[in-house]
């Protein structure tokens, strides 16, 4: 077996004076995501990626990935695209609870069983839109599933879920009521046969209403947690301005 690394000045590895990031844990070429609101050179008001965003309030319609494997979070229809907001020293997307929401294209997980996640969300009460950690965007595959009224299983592709690093109702109506609260909502031991080659979507929930909040950020990494994963949790918190 031949193992080579990236040693190249943009690599993602720590080095002496940084502070560690996401990028921490794709250093290797790991498949997965990173979208980070807080980061305004990866936000864009067109799918093409031509007008950036600028100010507050401005639509966003491409979400690049800061990971290095291009799974980018897009909307085509710009009636449904949320909006940029800023804070109180945070940035997040902003989703209407009509219609927003955001895409992906599928991801192939070729090299681990199993999918981490983590994301920094809270949900506006009322309504009656389905929210999720990650779901498909065609059929009903789901972690972290969560709906202001209606009870039931939280996930359908295994593992365990969590909120801010302890393990999270496995109901629906209970989970959507912890996370009226900015938090962090992880998927460990998730089954990537579950969403490997299908078009996904993080804070909605398939073809659903989907929910208004806001999404602080989104991260995702083929393979077990490992130890990386309470460094992510402290690095989402910091970014959701959630006390751990």
């Amino acid at each position: 077996m031949k193992i080579t690394a990236d040693i190249s000045t943009t690599s993602s590895a720590l080095r002496p004076g940084r502070e560690w990031d996401p990028g921490w844990m794709f250093r290797f070429g790991r498949q997965g995501a990173w979208h980070d609101p807080s980061d305004l050179a990866t936000l864009f008001q067109d799918v093409a990626g031509t007008l950036p965003v600028i100010a507050d309030g401005d639509p966003v319609a491409l979400m690049r990935d800061k990971s290095g494997n291009g799974n980018h979070a897009r909307q085509i229809n710009a009636a449904r695209r949320p909006t940029w907001r800023q804070g109180g020293g945070l940035s997040w997307l902003e989703f209407d609870g009509v219609d927003d929401r955001m895409e992906s294209d599928p991801v192939i997980f070729a090299i681990s069983d199993f999918l981490t996640c983590c994301a920094g969300l809270s949900y506006l009460p009322g309504g009656s839109g389905w929210g999720a950690l990650r779901s498909r965007v065609t059929n009903g595959i789901y972690a972290g599933l969560s709906n202001p009224s209606i009870t039931g299983p939280i996930s359908n592709s295994g593992g365990q879920i969590y909120v801010d690093g302890q393990p999270a109702p496995n109901d629906r109506k209970a989970l959507r009521e912890r996370l009226f609260t900015p938090g962090v909502l992880e998927g460990r031991g998730l089954l990537t046969s579950a969403f490997s080659t299908h078009s996904w979507q993080s804070f909605s929930y398939w073809n659903t209403s989907p929910p208004g909040g806001r999404l602080f950020g989104y991260v995702e990494y083929e393979g077990d947690a490992g130890p990386d994963i309470e460094r992510l949790r402290r690095w989402m918190a910091q970014n959701t301005g959630s006390a751990l």
